[in-house]
């Protein structure tokens, strides 16, 4: 495996941890993941080293767990492996949610303030925050954040007394992982993700951290440039979800 592959795989599997499914399975080099939580990233057919490309038997072992579940199968391929989708396009599944997968080789950042909390516990106040600012219910997500097993923090950023900005960060072998940043809709555009950010990014710098990665849906165009302007200037890899048609 060269540096570079190395590094691909690495910040794959990190960021798969930083965000783990209930339920997992693995068969031929694919992993199986499963939460009950209707998210792509916990509920679909994921690569390990040394996958082959999907094929119908795959697709069918998939479709059977999935079904047994009550999903629809996603087969989420990242476009490094150089593997080709012409049967899942041939059985008429659907790409879609195009992703990046974005990396910084160093951290920036800066001490928090006042209105930023961070600490290694997700609260309650976190919670409600993720429900109001992405929809879901507490309830699904709680046991998905009880099982990462690497150092994580959850940052907060109140306003007036009440929660603006949330994420969280999880570090594995010296590579932070962002997840789950987000902002109250009506509060968007200033600034506050950015600020919160650079906090938890300086916690993580303190705690061992020298790069950091995140994934990010390929249209979200604020995103980008917000990350674009915290060190995130390395587009790594892109990868895709393919859904069974129903």
């Amino acid at each position: 495996m060269s540096r570079n592959d190395d590094l691909l795989w690495r910040v794959e599997m990190a960021c798969r941890a930083a965000w783990p499914a209930v339920e997992e399975r693995e068969s031929r080099n694919w992993q199986f993941r499963f939460t009950d939580d209707v998210t792509r990233r916990t509920g679909s057919l994921n690569p390990l080293p040394g996958a082959a490309a999907p094929d119908g038997k795959l697709l069918a072992e998939a479709e059977a767990f999935y079904a047994e579940r009550g999903y629809p199968a996603f087969v989420r391929l990242p476009d490094f492996l150089g593997l080709d989708d012409n049967v899942m396009l041939a059985h008429g599944y659907i790409r879609e949610a195009p992703t990046l997968t974005l990396y910084a080789p160093a951290i920036d950042g800066e001490e928090t303030s006042a209105d930023i909390k961070i600490s290694n516990r997700v609260s309650s106040d976190w919670l409600d925050a993720r429900v109001r600012f992405a929809g879901g219910s507490a309830e699904r997500f709680a046991p998905t954040l009880s099982l990462i097993s690497a150092p994580a923090f959850f940052s907060t950023l109140k306003q007036d007394g009440q929660v603006v900005s949330i994420a969280y960060g999880v570090i594995l072998d010296g590579c932070l992982v962002l997840e789950a940043v987000a902002t109250d809709p009506e509060r968007q555009g200033r600034g506050h993700a950015r600020k919160m950010l650079r906090s938890l990014m300086a916690r993580a710098r303190d705690e061992g951290a020298r790069e950091a990665a995140l994934q990010v849906v390929a249209e979200n165009a604020p995103a980008l440039a917000l990350y674009s302007k915290l060190g995130f200037t390395e587009d790594l890899y892109g990868y895709a979800y393919y859904r069974q048609p129903v």
